[in-house]
């Protein structure tokens, strides 16, 4: 198991640093407002990559957990605002939520994950930068706590294996040599580890 969780952290290691060549690449801590399309559409692919990695990362650092019985919860009472506090709805930039794991089982882990239709777009030579940001921050977020995020993965995981759910299906790597020689062996190690990992998953439930 050392073997692995070794491969884990460096595997985390090279996702952090493959971002900030993203980050770099188009001076994005500068918090540009707007890029070239074709400069955001390249950032956009290598970061789908990276988020495709990382989510099996997490995915076999939550395989390798072994979770106590879940204690009951005390139920919460909301909390009354104090007393001259008017209710206001404040504006807010666009969020991005990482997700551990699409909506759709059976693509769990999918390499290429379907994506929702795109909307037709004016003609510019630029393109927002806010949804790109927004994304890598939810990267970084979990780059920064893996172990949390292994943890509420390792939870969803429990509650599929009682509901008897299929195992998740982990595709082979695709364009591993573009990351790298690093991410790209990550990248293509992934699936056989995961795959081995998976093998009780219909005999736990």
């Amino acid at each position: 198991m050392t073997g692995t969780s070794d491969f884990i952290r460096m595997g985390l290691t090279q996702a952090d640093r493959a971002v900030q060549d993203v980050i770099a690449r188009d001076q994005l801590h500068l918090n540009p407002k707007t890029l070239p399309r074709a400069r955001q559409r390249k950032a956009n692919g290598r970061l789908k990559q990276i988020e495709t990695i990382l989510r099996r990362l997490i995915l076999l650092m939550a395989l390798a957990l072994k979770l106590p019985p879940p204690a009951p919860r005390p139920s919460a009472q909301p909390a009354d605002p104090p007393e001259g506090t008017d209710l206001a709805t404040f504006p807010s930039g666009p969020s991005c939520r990482f997700a551990l794991m699409p909506a759709r089982t059976p693509f769990l882990m999918a390499d290429t994950i379907p994506e929702r239709a795109g909307r037709l777009l004016p003609i510019s030579r630029d393109a927002s930068t806010r949804r790109l940001i927004s994304r890598i921050l939810a990267v970084r977020k979990i780059l920064r706590a893996p172990d949390a995020a292994a943890l509420r993965l390792a939870r969803i995981i429990d509650r599929l294996k009682a509901r008897q759910e299929p195992r998740p299906l982990v595709g082979a790597a695709s364009q591993a040599f573009r990351l790298g020689p690093e991410l790209g062996a990550v990248s293509t190690a992934l699936p056989g580890l995961i795959n081995a990992a998976l093998e009780t998953w219909e005999n736990s439930g």
